[in-house]
C-alpha cells in the first residue's frame, strides 16, 4: 500500500547488539553493585549506564528527537532523588509514578481525535493517509489505547504491592520477568486485535504485510514459510 500524497513515516533503525546490550547492562551493574557496594553506587551505575544508552542512540539515528533530552532528564533527576535519600523507594518509586502518568496519558488519548496508539502505529507499519483517516482505525486504535492503559495500570500496582513486600534485588528481577512476559502478550494481543479489525477497512492488506514490508526497508530479510 502506498500513498504518495501523504507524508511518509520515519523508518526505525533495526535493532542491534548493542540496544539489546544497553537494555540490560543497567540491571546487571545495579544487581551486582547493589550485593557488594550498596544502593547509593547501584543507582548512580544504573544512571549513567542508562543515560548513556540514550545518548547512543540518538546518534545512531533511532527516532528519538526531542524526546531524548527529557528522557535523559528524567534519568538524571530519578537517579540524583534515589542518591540523595539514599532509597529504593524513591527511586523505583518514581518509575513507578512515571508510568502511572503514561497510562493516564494513554487513556486522555483515547478521548481525543488523535489517540496514542494511532499515532504510533505508523512508526512501526507503513499505513496509508486512507486508512489512517477510516473511522474504523480511530475507533479501533482508541479502544486498544483504553485496553494498554489498564494493562499498564495492573503493572503499576503490582510493581507498588511487589517494592514493599520483596527483597530489593527480587524486586528488580521479579518485575523484569513478568513486565517482560506481560509487554509480549500486551503486544500480540493488541497486534491479533488490530490485524483482524483494521482488515475491515477497504484496500487493508493486514498487519504481517506491512511488517514484512517495513522489515525489507529496514534492511532486514523476513523469514520464508520453509524455514
Amino acid at each position: 500500500m502506498t500513498d504518495d500524497t501523504s507524508r511518509p513515516s520515519p523508518t526505525p533503525s533495526a535493532p542491534t547488539r548493542v540496544d539489546v546490550f544497553d537494555q540490560y547492562m543497567p540491571i546487571v551493574l545495579f544487581l551486582v553493585l547493589n550485593s557488594v557496594g550498596g544502593l547509593v553506587w547501584a543507582i548512580g551505575a544504573m544512571t549513567l549506564w542508562a543515560v548513556k544508552a540514550q545518548v547512543s542512540r540518538y546518534r545512531r539515528g533511532l527516532p528519538l528527537g526531542r524526546v531524548m533530552p527529557i528522557i535523559v532528564l528524567y534519568l538524571l533527576v530519578r537517579g540524583t532523588l534515589g542518591i540523595i535519600y539514599d532509597s529504593e523507594e524513591v527511586y523505583f518509586g518514581i518509575g513507578i509514578g512515571a508510568k502511572g502518568l503514561a497510562a493516564v496519558a494513554l487513556l486522555v488519548s483515547a478521548a481525543m481525535r488523535g489517540n496514542a496508539t494511532g499515532y504510533a502505529l505508523p512508526f512501526l507499519v507503513p499505513i496509508d493517509r486512507a486508512v489512517k483517516s477510516h473511522p474504523e482505525y480511530r475507533a479501533v486504535t482508541r479502544r486498544v489505547s483504553v485496553a494498554v492503559a489498564l494493562v499498564v495500570f495492573a503493572s503499576v500496582g503490582f510493581d507498588t504491592w511487589l517494592l514493599q513486600n520483596a527483597s530489593i534485588n527480587k524486586f528488580v528481577l521479579i518485575r523484569l520477568g513478568v513486565n517482560w512476559g506481560l509487554s509480549i502478550l500486551t503486544i500480540l494481543t493488541a497486534g491479533l486485535y488490530l490485524d483482524r479489525r483494521l482488515r475491515r477497512i477497504p484496500g487493508f492488506p493486514g498487519l504481517l504485510p506491512l511488517l514484512e514490508q517495513r522489515m525489507t526497508g529496514m534492511g532486514m530479510s523476513p523469514p520464508s514459510p520453509s524455514e
